[in-house]
């Protein structure tokens, strides 16, 4: 692979013209192969993964080989086009501080209650709370992914709190950010106590 890895809340424009936007590379928990995750920049701003190998692939158009997706701008999202309310706006660069901010780090600072006092201020919240999403979905036992979503409470928004549930295989109940919250915590309580229970 010859090209840069795109960064999360960078623009890149399908073969057809329209945009699409990187939410992140995710690790499929299979065969731990790299993909992309993306969203569509027009209605109904769909999201998809593609592994990042076809991603960055070439295709052929009339013998010339060129990229299938070619990083481009938001210039190109066409004009008076909203973004979707659940566009994740990531910054496409990180500070200095957040890049000496190791995976193991932010992990034991999940796992023992200090994102507030060690990672915040080092790095954005969106970012704090993409990287905390993806550490619950990795997390081996409940007991784990409840410590973790209790770290993040304050982090987390509607549409993160939704894609956890799913990730969960849970159905939230219509209410506001703080009922909802609330219901997962219940949820993840539940499920790491037979989680206990079974390992007994």
């Amino acid at each position: 692979m010859d090209r840069n890895m795109p960064l999360p809340g960078s623009f890149y424009r399908y073969p057809n013209g329209n945009t699409l936007q990187i939410i992140c590379i995710a690790n499929n928990y299979n065969d731990k192969e790299k993909n992309i995750v993306y969203q569509n920049m027009l209605p109904p701003f769909d999201i998809w993964t593609e592994p990042l190998n076809s991603f960055m692939d070439k295709t052929d158009n009339n013998g010339l080989q060129i990229y299938k997706f070619e990083e481009t701008g938001a210039g190109d999202i066409p004009p008076g086009m909203n973004l979707p309310v659940n566009n994740m706006n990531i910054p496409a660069s990180t500070t200095k501080e957040s890049a000496a901010i190791t995976g193991s780090m932010f992990k034991e600072a999940l796992l023992n209650g200090a994102i507030d006092r060690k990672i915040a201020g080092k790095m954005p919240d969106s970012e704090i709370a993409e990287k905390g999403f993806m550490e619950l979905l990795d997390a081996r036992t409940y007991h784990e992914k409840y410590i973790i979503f209790t770290s993040l409470r304050k982090y987390l928004d509607k549409r993160l709190l939704n894609n956890i549930a799913v990730a969960l295989d849970i159905v939230l109940e219509d209410g506001d950010e703080e009922e909802q919250y609330d219901s997962l915590l219940h949820c993840l309580q539940t499920f790491e106590h037979y989680e206990t229970q079974r390992l007994r």
